[in-house]
C-alpha cells in the first residue's frame, strides 16, 4: 500500500470476528501525541468528521503486516516499563516536549495486541511477532519527515511481555522505572488503577496466582502485583545488559540525564528548561501544580516481601551507577 493511504490513520480498535480479528481506524488529521494518555488523544480525534460519519473504516487484522512494509516509519528508540505511580508519565511528557520525537504513551490497540499472543486459536506465533513490528511501524509513521526517535511508553503489565519484546528488538534499550512500593500503595489507594483491581486486568497478565489472592483486600492485591513487577525486573537487570533501572527518587533531571546517555539521546539547553518547568506541575493533569505526600510510619507487614524486591533493585541500580 501507498504510503500516502495510511498518512494521518491509526488502527485503534480490535474487533473479534467469528474466526478471525479486524481493527477499526482512526484519522488523527497529523496532531501529534502529546497528552499524558494516548486514550485522551484517541477521545479528542474521535471528534474529527472523519471519525463521527456512519462509516468506520476497518480492516481484517492481518492485512496490517502487507500494509506496514513501505512505510517511512522511526524504529523504537527505547522501550519504557513501569511499575506504575513512579514518574513514567512525567518523562514521557518530557520528551513529548521536543517536537523530533514520537511518543506512545500506553497505547490501547498496542495493549489488544500483545494479548492476542496469549490466545492460542489465531495467528500463527510468527504471525502474532510480525503484526506486533507492523503495528508500531505504523504508529512510528514519520509523517513529516521530521520524526527521528520513537519512544513507546508501555501499560505496567506489559512487564511481562519483556521476553517477547526483547525478541522482536534485541537491539532496543529498555526503560525500567520503578518506586518504593508504599508510595505507590498510597497513590493507588487515592485513585486505583486498573492493575489495582481485581478482575480488570487478568491475574495472568499480571503474574500472580488467583488462588493466593482475596479480591477484598485491594492492597494486599497490589502489593501482589508489585512483587511480581519487582521481580521482573530484578530478572531483567540480571540477564539483559540494555536495561536501565531509574527510581522515581532520582528526581526528573538525574532520570533524564541518565536516559539520555543510555539510549544516545541528545537534548538540547532549550529542552532542559522546558523539562524543568514541566516538572513542577502534575504529569497527568499539566495544569496541576505538583503536590508530592509520602506516606509516614514503620511499613505493614505484608509490604516488607515487595520492600525486600526494592531492595535488591536499588543495589543493582546503584551498581549500575557505578559502572557507568
Amino acid at each position: 500500500m501507498s504510503e500516502s493511504y495510511l498518512k494521518h490513520w491509526i488502527p485503534y480498535r480490535l474487533i473479534k470476528n467469528e474466526n478471525s480479528y479486524s481493527c477499526r481506524w482512526l484519522y488523527t488529521n497529523g496532531d501529534p501525541f502529546t497528552r499524558p494518555f494516548f486514550s485522551e488523544f484517541i477521545n479528542k480525534c474521535l471528534g474529527h468528521r472523519y471519525n463521527s460519519t456512519a462509516f468506520k473504516p476497518s480492516s481484517d487484522l492481518s492485512i496490517l503486516l502487507e500494509w506496514a512494509q513501505d512505510l517511512n516509519s522511526t524504529a523504537p528508540t527505547a522501550f519504557i516499563f513501569h511499575v506504575s505511580r513512579c514518574g513514567s508519565t512525567l518523562i514521557s511528557q518530557s520528551l513529548c516536549l521536543n517536537k523530533h520525537h514520537i511518543v506512545l504513551p500506553e497505547v490501547p490497540f498496542i495493549d489488544e495486541v500483545l494479548r492476542l499472543s496469549k490466545i492460542n486459536d489465531w495467528p500463527s506465533p510468527e504471525n502474532r511477532e510480525e503484526l506486533i513490528k507492523a503495528l508500531i511501524k505504523i504508529y512510528g509513521q514519520t509523517t513529516e519527515r521530521s520524526e527521528k526517535h520513537l519512544f513507546i511508553k508501555t501499560d505496567s503489565w506489559h512487564i511481562h511481555f519483556m521476553p517477547l519484546l526483547r525478541k522482536l528488538y534485541p537491539n532496543v534499550p529498555f526503560i525500567l522505572l520503578y518506586r518504593k512500593p508504599n508510595e505507590i500503595v498510597r497513590s493507588h489507594q487515592k485513585l486505583r488503577g486498573m492493575q489495582a483491581i481485581p478482575g480488570v486486568i487478568p491475574n495472568d497478565l499480571l503474574g500472580i496466582e488467583k488462588e493466593n489472592i482475596n479480591p477484598a483486600d485491594l492492597d494486599g492485591y497490589t502489593i501482589k502485583v508489585l512483587e511480581n513487577y519487582f521481580k521482573s525486573f530484578i530478572r531483567a537487570s540480571k540477564q539483559d545488559p540494555l536495561t536501565l533501572l531509574l527510581n522515581y527518587h532520582e528526581g526528573i533531571i538525574n532520570m533524564m540525564q541518565r536516559f539520555c546517555k543510555f539510549t544516545g539521546l541528545e537534548l538540547n539547553k532549550a529542552d532542559w528548561v522546558q523539562i524543568e518547568a514541566r516538572s513542577h506541575f502534575n504529569a497527568k493533569y499539566p495544569d496541576q501544580v505538583f503536590q508530592e505526600e509520602r506516606p509516614e510510619g514503620t511499613i505493614p507487614n505484608y509490604q516488607k516481601q515487595a520492600f525486600s524486591y526494592y531492595h535488591e533493585l536499588e543495589k543493582l541500580r546503584i551498581t549500575q551507577i557505578a559502572n557507568t
